[in-house]
């Protein structure tokens, strides 16, 4: 056989020899498992588990995987040209196809959850434990049981976003674990980023909540858990903006300061998140918001949903109350009352694949970087989702829609 018969040939050789599934690593070092395909000029065909198929640089590869690839083709390993294609990312996990509903209803077992415990250090007062994709930093040791308490209402809501139809893989900014910190008095509450008359905050990549909202006391030495003090919910709107995350540039900010609220008020109730029969909740909060100086206002609603990041940025209490209410009240509206329901699941599905992409791409590139081939801004793409959940409705017709929907169920606008 000649030598160009050869070259014809290797694609298909090298499909028939390595049909073996194993794992690729890139130099950032995400990793994939796929059997290889060919090698087709500076790059390499592989074969996802899924059964779809993705080129990807060999110089964006790990040194391991282009020796592979070297010990594969036979001789060198293909020729790398230009820094382009080595800053290529590896490709992601294929986009979920199952049905866009709600989840059954998720409880964590807080006997179930298992604690590490890590340093314990009395002069620096910084006590650390790890349950799962949480590390918690706390100022004060903590009894075992209360810890188990704590760390079941982050896991509650980690399972509940993988539980959810968007495909989306939440993951730190740094490191492996979510940065929770828990603060026992109000200077260290201010010190780690906290505000005056708040509970618990967030902060670049990580949150932090008082003692006193989790329902912390002293016995002792230690702190432990009394429920009678515990603010119901708080965990779990703070642990849904660390689980949001990369999302967040993407969405609208009704969307995200919305689900926040949702989960944490609506669907959150002793230990469990629920999606079925959840009006008298709504109405519960509604009520609790108006007292608080909400407003059931039509016209602010929709005006929400133009509103940018900017405008949500605020220090005046009020501002900040109707905000998050309004966005609840949208993603009530988009997730139970609108169509089949299946919008805003898509909205937040489309969301987190484009987020992923754009986090692969950082990955590789930096975190200044965006993908190239997308070179409108984060603004303009998260108003664009919107506007294919709004399905071609201008603001008229979705006022008129959304005034009908929540009157059947007993709410009525002030105007």
């Amino acid at each position: 056989m000649n030598r160009l018969l050869t070259l014809l040939l290797l694609p298909l050789c090298l499909n028939a020899q390595d049909a073996t599934v194993r794992t690729w690593t890139n130099q950032q070092g995400r990793s994939i498992k796929a059997s290889l395909v060919e090698v087709s000029g500076v790059n390499v065909v592989l074969l996802l588990e899924n059964g779809s198929r993705s080129t990807v640089p060999v110089a964006g590869l790990s040194k391991s995987d282009q020796i592979y690839i070297q010990a594969m083709h036979g001789g060198p390993a293909p020729a790398v040209g230009g820094t382009k294609a080595a800053k290529a990312a590896l490709p992601l996990p294929a986009a979920p196809t199952g049905p866009l509903v709600w989840p059954a209803a998720i409880a964590v077992n807080p006997k179930a959850v298992n604690i590490t415990q890590g340093l314990q250090n009395e002069a620096e007062r910084k006590y650390h434990y790890q349950s799962g994709s949480f590390g918690f930093i706390a100022n004060a040791p903590l009894t075992g049981t209360v810890m188990k308490e704590v760390a079941a209402d982050f896991e509650l809501v980690r399972t509940t976003f993988a539980a959810f139809p968007w495909g989306w893989h939440p993951k730190p900014e740094e490191g492996t674990l979510f940065k929770v910190y828990l603060t026992e008095t109000e200077d260290d509450f201010v010190a780690i980023g906290g505000t005056d008359g708040s509970a618990a905050g967030s902060k670049d990549d990580y949150v932090f909540v008082k003692f006193s909202a989790l329902g912390l006391k002293k016995v002792g030495a230690k702190y432990a858990y009394d429920a009678r003090q515990k603010a119901e919910g708080q965990v779990v709107g703070m642990t849904a903006r660390l689980m949001i995350g990369d999302m967040r540039n993407l969405l609208q900010p009704w969307a995200a300061l919305g689900m926040e609220k949702f989960l944490r008020t609506v669907a959150y109730h002793n230990g469990a998140l629920t999606f079925t029969n959840l009006e008298s909740a709504l109405k519960a909060e509604i009520k609790n918001d108006l007292a608080a100086g909400a407003k059931l206002d039509l016209k602010s609603l929709v005006e929400t949903m133009q509103s940018p990041w900017s405008a949500q940025r605020s220090n005046v209490k009020q501002i900040r109350v109707q905000n998050y209410f309004n966005g609840m009240l949208l993603v009530y509206y988009f997730g139970f009352l609108d169509g089949s329901n299946a919008g805003l699941h898509q909205y937040f599905r489309e969301v987190a694949q484009e987020a992923m992409a754009w986090r692969a791409y950082r990955e590789t590139n930096g975190k200044s970087g965006r993908p190239e081939d997308r070179s409108k801004s984060s603004e303009d793409i998260a108003l664009a989702f919107q506007e294919k959940l709004l399905a071609g409705r201008d603001i008229t017709k979705l006022a008129a829609e959304m005034a009908a929907k929540f009157k059947a169920i007993g709410i009525k606008f002030d105007n």
